[in-house]
């Protein structure tokens, strides 16, 4: 599946003062480097990180920002010897926040205006304690209302984009709790800053923000919809989205971040506290099918295990394993690569059938992550077919989810051509009939392809669509039993249309009525 959009990665770093009592400044944003390229699948449009100094060495800026359209080698200017030695002496410090994204709603399309809105995004200020510099991943589903109590405060929005509504409703709330006393102003209270926050947010959210004063402060929503991770090793902290970006830096003993927590970094001791109890959870459960890495550690476990039971649940349910029984070598199970590839394995060897990897996707930008209008021509020059491994067979083809059906039928299309007699599409995903308000790019009834039809006939007509043979889908308790957690602790509203928050219930019935038009 190649058709589908995720927004974002976050990732945070503070060093700890060495043995020596001083600090090695280079580190930050090589570490930077290092998480950023384990989240790349998280978002290929644009890169950047933002950098504390506190040591004001030859009057340099404190809080430094490095950000461009493209992935992270192409804005660290990566050459055969590593990230670039310039890019690294400039963004020396003690901490910062790197982001990976991908356009959210809103978003421009020119060059200039992309470069613009990529994160993190700087809020100027003269006083240290209200400058900060941002990174946001998620989807704040009451937006447009946040949007007009902003501009009511007499503030100007430059863009459409939730990332900056929320650095202005931080800059309000410093204004309001910073007050000026005999000794000058107060210090900010981040843990009331992040109460603030979470009572006026609706939706998905993990942000993180690089203060000028020093503090780095991570946030996640209360409902958990997106993953976020923290820990230590004996030279610094580090917080990401998913926890292969830990890893990759040195620390394998990680920690979930709570739904509804905050964590303050800086000199001091680590503060992490949960502000807000809600006893359920909203975790997404596309980010286990397709979106978190396969070496990724999630709040339900191992991103791998997961959808390995996910291929064991669709053999269970598979239409065909009276044929397969009978005649086996006429069949061959094809992963369509490469988030399907554990499913398709489990899948195979339980109903005893032969799996070959002949579909290659060719090295480049993942394409559910760019603009609907290249979707198509990406597509057509991501996937080729190893025919000999599939000519006169009948292929089964596991698919992590059909989304718009755009790729599955190009894919179907592309395995025929190549020789196949029959070919059969299975999804770890159950069908997709809503639209997603919290941060996974399907925001209209009308671009979901099981949206269209009854459900009664549902699997015939998206296999008449896609030019396959049949198509089955996972079941919701398949699913549910697969990521091994209860059903009320997943957001399943893409496939119940049940949603979670009060403002995604608004956007789904106004998204219901336009599409009704």
């Amino acid at each position: 599946m190649a058709d589908v959009l995720d927004k974002c990665g976050v990732a945070a770093i503070y060093l700890k003062k060495s043995k020596k009592g001083n600090y090695d400044l280079e580190v930050v944003p090589q570490l930077l480097y290092v998480m950023l390229s384990n989240l790349q699948h998280r978002g290929q449009l644009s890169t950047g990180i933002s950098t504390y100094n506190p040591f004001n060495e030859d009057n340099e800026i404190r809080l430094k920002l490095l950000k461009d359209v493209g992935d992270v080698d192409a804005v660290y200017k990566v050459t055969k010897k590593g990230p670039s030695l310039d890019i690294i002496k400039y963004c020396k410090g003690i901490s910062g926040i790197g982001h990976v994204r991908y356009a959210t709603s809103g978003s421009g399309e020119d060059y200039l205006t992309l470069r613009r809105e990529a994160q993190p995004m700087l809020r100027h200020h003269g006083r240290a304690s209200k400058r900060f510099c941002i990174g946001f991943n998620g989807n704040i589903a009451n937006y447009d209302a946040l949007a007009k109590q902003i501009m009511d405060e007499g503030y100007i929005l430059d863009t459409k984009l939730d990332t900056e509504a929320i650095m202005h409703l931080i800059s309000l709330s410093l204004k309001r709790r910073i007050k000026r006393n005999k000794e000058g102003y107060n210090k900010p209270n981040l843990l009331r800053i992040s109460e603030d926050l979470m009572g006026r947010l609706d939706g998905a959210y993990n942000i993180t923000a690089q203060f000028a004063d020093g503090n780095l402060l991570v946030i996640r929503d209360p409902l958990g919809f997106k993953p976020f991770v923290w820990g230590e090793n004996e030279d610094f902290y580090a917080a990401a989205s998913e926890s292969v970006a830990l890893e990759s830096i040195g620390i394998s003993n990680f920690k979930i971040i709570e739904p509804g927590s905050c964590l303050i970094l800086n000199t001091k001791k680590p503060a992490i506290k949960k502000l807000v109890e809600i006893h359920k959870r909203s975790y997404c459960h596309f980010e286990y099918v397709y979106f978190a890495d396969v070496n990724s550690i999630l709040d339900c476990g191992s991103v791998n295990k997961i959808r390995e039971n996910l291929g064991f649940k669709l053999a269970s349910i598979e239409p065909l394993k009276d044929k397969f029984k009978n005649t086996p070598s006429d069949y061959v199970v094809v992963p369509v690569p490469n988030t399907a590839i554990p499913a398709a394995e489990v899948y195979a060897w339980t109903l005893g059938i032969p799996s070959r990897s002949a579909i290659v996707k060719t090295k480049g930008s993942r394409g559910f992550i760019n603009k609907l209008d290249e979707r198509e021509q990406i597509m057509y020059r991501e996937y080729k077919i190893i025919k000999e491994r599939i000519k006169g067979r009948k292929v089964i083809l596991i698919d992590d989810s059909i989304v718009r059906g755009e790729t599955s039928k190009l894919i179907v299309g592309l395995v025929k051509n190549a020789g196949a007699t029959e070919v059969h599409l299975r999804s770890t995903e159950p069908p997709l009939i809503s639209p997603c308000f919290y941060g996974i790019d399907f925001p209209t009834y009308r671009e979901l392809i099981a949206a269209r039809y009854p459900s009664d006939k549902l699997e015939e007509q998206v296999a008449n669509y896609i030019g396959a043979d049949s198509v089955k889908y996972q079941t919701l308790d398949g699913l549910v039993d697969a990521i091994g957690t209860k059903s009320e602790n997943l957001c399943s509203a893409c496939i119940t249309g049940q949603y979670p928050t009060e403002a995604g219930k608004h956007q789904a019935s106004e998204s219901l009525s336009r599409s009704k038009l």
